[in-house]
C-alpha cells in the first residue's frame, strides 16, 4: 500500500511539473508571436517613412505615400502571425476614414478583413487582432501592438487627427 501512494505521489507530482512547463511554454510562445507582430507594424511603418522621405513614389499633401507598393519590400512582405493565413494583406483608408488614427474594426472578425490597415491622410499603419476572450483582452493586445492607449475597440470621436 505505501509504494503505491508513493507512486501516486511521484505521478502528481510529474504531472504538476509537465503542466507548469506547458504553461510556460505557451506564455513564452505567446509573447514571442506578440512582439513579431509589434516588430512587424514597425518594419512597416518605417518603410512608410522611408518612402516618404525618398519621394520617388505619389505623395498626398502632406508628403505620405498615397498607396503601399508591395515591391518596397524586396519579397518579404510585412506579416501579422497573429491572424491565420488567407486575410487579405492591406487596406487604404477610404476617404471618410482620413482623419481616423485607427481602423474603425480593430479585430480581424473573418478572413475578409485585412492584417494591415494604412491611412494615407496621417501616415499612420496598423495591424488588426484575432478575438479574444474578452473586449480587454483585446484592446490589450491592439494597443501593445501599435503602440497606442485605446481603452476600448470600437471608434470613437477622439481618435481623431486635429
Amino acid at each position: 500500500m505505501r509504494l503505491f501512494m508513493d507512486a501516486m505521489i511521484a505521478l502528481m507530482l510529474l504531472a504538476l511539473l509537465g503542466g507548469l512547463f506547458w504553461q510556460h511554454r505557451t506564455t513564452k510562445t505567446a509573447e514571442r508571436v506578440r512582439d513579431e507582430a509589434k516588430a512587424e507594424v514597425y518594419r512597416f511603418q518605417q518603410q512608410i517613412h522611408l518612402q516618404s522621405a525618398l519621394a520617388k513614389v505619389p505623395r498626398n499633401e502632406r508628403g505620405y505615400p498615397e498607396t503601399v507598393d508591395p515591391d518596397w519590400f524586396n519579397g518579404n512582405l510585412p506579416m501579422n502571425p497573429l491572424l491565420e493565413s488567407g486575410h487579405p494583406w492591406l487596406e487604404v483608408a477610404s476617404p471618410d476614414q482620413r482623419d481616423l488614427i485607427h481602423p474603425p474594426d480593430r479585430i480581424a472578425t473573418d478572413k475578409s478583413v485585412p492584417m494591415f490597415w494604412y491611412n494615407p491622410h496621417t501616415g499612420y499603419i496598423r495591424t488588426r487582432v484575432p478575438p479574444s476572450m474578452s473586449d480587454d483582452a483585446s484592446v490589450e493586445l491592439y494597443n501593445y501592438i501599435n503602440g497606442s492607449f485605446l481603452t476600448e475597440l470600437f471608434a470613437s470621436g477622439a481618435e481623431k487627427t486635429k
